[in-house]
């Protein structure tokens, strides 16, 4: 998470520790619905940094979350989950300047 324009995707580029920081700073709907749409390898490890609690109720909201409904609906759901991964990254961006997270180059 360079200075170029943040993507969710790099979050991926945070060392354990500091990916650990930016979730626990992310309101649980919030990560439910970004965690919707996130590639399996990046979810995978999320999901391995989270409580044992708030990874079992994540996984359940996630069997929930359908994106299988008519089309209007599915696309308010992908907006709400554009809308989610753009927080996340504005979440990683304060702790970055706070200092509390190290980002790579």
């Amino acid at each position: 998470m360079g200075e170029q324009t943040y993507r969710y995707e790099d979050l991926d580029s945070l060392d354990d520790e500091s990916l650990s920081i930016v979730l626990s700073q992310c309101p649980y709907r919030l990560l439910t619905l970004a965690l919707k749409a996130t590639a399996e390898p990046l979810k995978e490890r999320i999901l391995g940094l989270l409580t044992a609690d708030r990874k079992q109720l994540a996984l359940s909201d996630l069997n929930e979350l359908g994106v299988h409904e008519p089309a209007e609906l599915r696309q308010l759901v992908l907006s709400e989950i554009d809308l989610a991964h753009r927080s996340i990254i504005r979440i990683a961006k304060h702790l970055r300047d706070d200092g509390q997270i190290l980002t790579g180059s």
